[in-house]
């Protein structure tokens, strides 16, 4: 009866010690995939804004990214957009919801990936 307690000890350090590494790996490949795809995708975006009903370039790449990931995508929802399903089995179903369009207006962040864009409204105005 003695060594299980010292068998429990030694267990929960054998399994944290584990839960560690799989967080640092996780991690790990998290912020690789945030500095190779994710970041140069925002910053796509970012220099390419598309205003409301007019995200056509924004909803195709957003679809191309979104198949690539494998999800089952259907475009044109309610003319630019974009619903997304990804199946895991069985359970609950999650669902989110984004905006994709811009708002005209100039950007003055002055980061190095801010818009340059121009764009011509619905009424043929030309905005930034």
């Amino acid at each position: 009866m003695r060594l299980l307690p010292l068998a429990c000890l030694i267990s929960s350090a054998l399994l944290s010690t584990s839960t560690i590494a799989v967080t640092k790996d996780l991690a790990a490949a998290i912020h690789t995939d945030y500095q190779q795809h994710l970041e140069p995708l925002f910053k796509h975006f970012h220099q390419n804004p598309e205003l409301s009903f007019m995200e056509f370039k924004t909803a195709e790449r957003l679809a191309k990214e979104l198949k690539a990931a494998g999800f089952e995508v259907t475009t044109g929802v309610g003319k630019t957009g974009v619903v997304a399903i990804l199946k895991n089995g069985k359970g609950p179903l999650v669902m989110m919801r984004a905006d994709m369009d811009a708002l005209p207006v100039e950007e003055k962040s002055g980061l190095p990936y801010a818009s340059k864009v121009k764009s011509k409204d619905w009424h043929g105005n030309e905005v930034r």
